[in-house]
């Protein structure tokens, strides 16, 4: 019989999209023991700066794992100075046989390979960084420095997705490092049954953050453009700080055809997933978008960008969904889709694709790694 591995993981709030990696893991024979910096998501002082409020996921996020809290809440979960109270004791007691880690944009991080580096224990990195994100000469100058010093010092890397791998490989990472965790949600939880059209209505769904990078007004245009047509609505389901640019937008151009959701729980996510018929991302930027692993888990065909990486593997034209160019290519998709009306077929494509991206993937390569070292 092989010997129970144990496993650090350590991330800095409590994100919805991680728990069930943190559930999983545990029910295959891994003590792993996961190490909160901040109680955010929970029960936090600090709101989510990309909602503008104090959320409240709705479900049980702290059952079926063994969890630490640091006992000192100083900073906001993406404040750079976030850190882990005491991190090194536990380290030093437990004595694990790997540590995961989420990142380096913080002190947290950063401690976490500098401890594992002391203590000689092999550390897993998984993020969703790619290429894709424009930034300045300078700033593309001192990441690159930055990063190849810090990844000369991991010893597993878990890659989410085409455009992730790409960038491992950009930094010259072996391939014996690098193991396959196609990113996931919990697909049972968003799973609705696919239900037979009892009405000629098309809605078209946003959720998100409310904020530039999400482009929630590139969302309203697109509605703008078909105020004239019958049965077409455009639903938006988030919070942020350009919510009332939003609300302005659709007052003064008098449309009629939106519908503001607000912030909505997991829970009232899925429900509103069952209502809608195509979800439009229109991020400038999104290294993943867990949003459109969500939509597909419950049947929802996915009309995104490029721009977004989860379309570069998931989305298939034509087949499950639609990827745009600009706002032209998309309002002719639209039409396209309100001339054939005809969705079954993307619908049952998107629930074959996202079957493929579980939590199970990214279990078999932690417990590769965990068994080979």
């Amino acid at each position: 019989m092989r010997k129970k591995k144990k496993l650090a993981i350590v991330t800095t709030h409590i994100i919805q999209y991680q728990v069930p990696l943190f559930k999983k893991i545990n029910q295959i024979g891994i003590k792993a023991d996961v190490y909160f910096a901040s109680r955010q998501g929970l029960n936090s002082k600090f709101k989510d700066e990309g909602f503008n409020k104090k959320i409240n996921w709705n479900i049980n996020l702290l059952s079926g794992y063994n969890y630490i809290f640091s006992k000192k809440e100083k900073y906001h979960a993406d404040d750079w100075k976030l850190s882990f109270y005491n991190l090194e004791q536990y380290f030093k007691t437990n004595k694990y046989d790997a540590i995961l880690f989420f990142g380096w944009s913080n002190i947290l991080y950063l401690k976490t390979l500098f401890l594992a580096k002391k203590y000689n224990i092999p550390t897993i990195l998984r993020v969703e960084t790619n290429l894709n994100k424009d930034l300045n000469v300078l700033k593309k100058f001192l990441k690159n420095i930055f990063l190849k010093i810090l990844f000369k010092n991991i010893d597993f890397f878990l890659y989410i997705g085409s455009l992730n791998k790409k960038f491992y490989k950009h930094y010259n990472i072996e391939d014996k490092k690098l193991y396959s965790a196609p990113y996931f949600v919990d697909n049972k939880f968003f799973h609705n049954k696919l239900k037979k059209k009892k009405n000629n209505k098309i809605n078209f769904l946003f959720v998100g953050k409310l904020i530039d990078r999400k482009d929630p007004l590139f969302f309203l245009r697109v509605a703008k453009r078909f105020k004239n047509y019958k049965n077409i609505y455009f639903n938006l389901a988030g919070s942020g700080k350009l919510e009332s640019d939003c609300k302005n937008f659709t007052k003064q151009n008098n449309l009629t055809n939106i519908n503001f959701l607000g912030f909505k729980n997991q829970k009232e996510l899925r429900k509103i997933y069952s209502k809608n018929d195509f979800l439009i991302i229109t991020s400038k930027y999104e290294t993943w978008g867990l949003v459109i692993n969500e939509a597909m888990a419950s049947g929802l065909p996915v009309i995104g960008s490029r721009n977004c990486g989860a379309t570069h593997d998931l989305v298939k034209n034509n087949t499950n969904g639609y990827v745009y160019k600009n706002f032209n290519d998309l309002t002719k998709i639209i039409l396209k889709i309100i001339k054939n009306k005809n969705i079954k077929k993307l619908k049952k494509n998107a629930l074959k694709m996202i079957d493929l991206y579980k939590v199970d993937n990214t279990i078999l390569s932690i417990s590769k790694i965990l068994y080979k070292l």
